[in-house]
C-alpha cells in the first residue's frame, strides 16, 4: 500500500513539476512583453519616439519566437445540449486545455510531448465537465514520443504519440494517443502514383505479469495522386491480440468511453467479448477546388472480420472551405452508421456517436481572428439495435477555441 501511494506521489510530483516549469516560462514571456511595452511608453514620454530601449524589444521578440518555435497551447470552452426522446434534456459545460512542445534533439530526430485535461481512464476525450462542486480538474501526460527521420523515405516513432494512420474518426477518435512504435515508409512518383505510403504500428494496450499481453498490430497502404490531383485511397488492418482484457478493464472500471459491444459474463467479474476484433478499413478521399473554394469528399467502409453479424460501419463526409469571401468559414456534413460489433466501442468517437448508432452531423467553423475561432454542431441519430419507443437522439454544440 505504501509503495502504491509513493508511486502516486512521484507521478503527481512529476506532473506538477512539468506544469510549474512551463507555466513559469509562459509567465516570463508575458512579463517580458509587458516590461518591453512599459519601457517603451516611459521612454516615449521622456525622450521622444526614438528613445525606446531596443534591447528590451529584442528580448520580448526572442521570447515570442522561442515559444512559437518549440511550444503550443490551446484552450476550449464548450456548451453542449443533449436531447433524447422520453428522457430529460441535458445541458453541460465543458473545458479543455492542452500544452505541448516539440524539440529538435538531433538533425534527424525530435522529442515531442503534450499535457491535457481529462480523466485518465477515458482515452477518447480531453474534456472535463464544469461540475464536481468546484473541485480541481486533472491535467495529465497525453503524449511523449521520440521521432526519427533518417531520410525523406522513412520515419520511426516510439512512445505515446498521435494516430499515425490516414483515417477519419470512425474506428479511433482523434483524441486517442497510441502507445508503442510506428514506422512509415514513403515513395514518391511511383508510376502514375504521386506518393505511396506504408504505415505500420505495434501498439501496447496492457502488459500482463501472469498472462498474455494485450496488443494491437496495424498496417496501412495509402496511395495518393493517380491521374487526378487530390485523389487518394487507403486500406488499413487493425489486428487485436487478447482483446478480452479490454472487456475486463471495462468491467473493472479501468477503461471509460462508450461501451456498447456485446460482452459475455458482464457483471460477474469475468467479462469477455462476444467476438474478437480484426477490423479492416477502406478509405477513399477526393480533394479539389471549385470556384476558389476547397471541397473534400471522403468515403469509408469498415468491417470486423471476426464477427458474425452487426459487423460493418460506414462514413460519408463532405467538407467545404475555408471560404475566403465568408471570413474563411468552413462547413462539414457527415453521415455515420456504426454497427455494434464493427469495432471496440471504447476507442471510437463516442463524443458524437457510439457503435449501434446511425445519424447525420452538420458542423460550421468560423475564425474570429488568427488564434480564436467558434464552432457549431448539430447531430441527430438513432440506435440501430433495440431503438425502443423513443429512438432519436439530438445533440447541439457551441464552442470557442483559443490557441497561443
Amino acid at each position: 500500500m505504501y509503495h502504491r501511494k509513493s508511486n502516486k506521489k512521484v507521478k503527481a510530483g512529476l506532473c506538477a513539476s512539468v506544469v510549474v516549469f512551463f507555466a513559469a516560462l509562459l509567465v516570463q514571456c508575458i512579463a517580458g512583453e509587458a516590461m518591453a511595452a512599459s519601457e517603451g511608453v516611459k521612454t516615449h514620454a521622456v525622450g521622444g519616439p526614438n528613445s525606446s530601449e531596443p534591447e528590451d524589444l529584442e528580448t520580448s521578440q526572442r521570447a515570442k519566437d522561442l515559444w512559437r518555435t518549440y511550444f503550443s497551447a490551446d484552450g476550449r470552452f464548450r456548451q453542449e445540449s443533449i436531447f433524447r426522446e422520453g428522457t430529460p434534456s441535458r445541458y453541460r459545460y465543458r473545458i479543455r486545455f492542452r500544452l505541448g512542445g516539440n524539440f529538435p534533439i538531433h538533425p534527424h530526430a525530435n522529442l515531442g510531448f503534450r499535457m491535457v485535461t481529462g480523466a485518465t481512464d477515458d482515452p477518447t476525450t480531453g474534456n472535463v465537465d464544469l461540475d464536481g462542486y468546484f473541485s480541481k480538474k486533472g491535467f495529465n501526460l497525453d503524449r511523449l514520443f521520440l521521432r526519427y527521420s533518417p531520410s525523406s523515405s522513412l520515419t520511426l516513432t516510439i512512445g505515446k504519440f498521435p494516430n499515425p494512420f490516414e483515417r477519419v474518426e470512425l474506428v479511433f477518435h482523434n483524441d486517442v494517443q497510441f502507445e508503442g512504435a510506428a514506422q512509415q515508409f514513403r515513395l514518391n512518383n511511383v508510376g502514375f502514383i504521386h506518393q505511396a505510403r506504408v504505415n505500420l504500428g505495434q501498439f501496447i494496450l496492457a502488459e500482463s505479469k501472469s498472462g498474455a499481453d494485450t496488443n494491437l498490430f496495424a498496417g496501412q497502404l495509402f496511395l495518393k495522386g493517380f491521374h487526378f490531383n487530390g485523389l487518394s485511397f487507403g486500406a488499413t488492418l487493425y489486428e487485436y491480440r487478447n482483446e478480452d482484457a479490454i472487456a475486463q478493464a471495462v468491467e473493472d472500471g479501468r477503461l471509460g468511453g462508450g461501451d456498447t459491444n456485446a460482452r459475455i459474463g458482464a457483471g460477474t467479474g469475468t467479462s469477455t467479448y462476444l467476438f474478437g476484433f480484426r477490423v479492416v478499413e477502406w478509405l477513399a478521399k477526393y480533394e479539389t477546388t471549385i470556384r476558389s473554394m476547397p471541397v473534400r469528399i471522403i468515403g469509408v467502409y469498415a468491417q470486423n472480420l471476426l464477427a458474425d453479424f452487426n459487423d460493418t460501419a460506414y462514413w460519408l463526409e463532405v467538407g467545404v472551405g475555408p471560404i475566403s469571401r465568408l471570413n474563411r468559414l468552413r462547413g462539414l456534413y457527415h453521415y455515420v452508421r456504426v454497427e455494434r460489433e464493427s469495432m471496440i466501442s471504447n476507442y471510437n468517437n463516442a463524443d458524437i456517436f457510439n457503435p449501434n448508432m446511425q445519424g447525420h452531423g452538420f458542423k460550421g467553423v468560423l475564425p474570429l481572428s488568427e488564434n480564436v475561432g467558434v464552432e457549431a454542431l448539430h447531430f441527430v441519430a438513432q440506435n440501430i439495435l433495440s431503438p425502443g419507443p423513443h429512438p432519436y437522439h439530438h445533440k447541439t454544440r457551441l464552442q470557442i477555441k483559443a490557441k497561443f
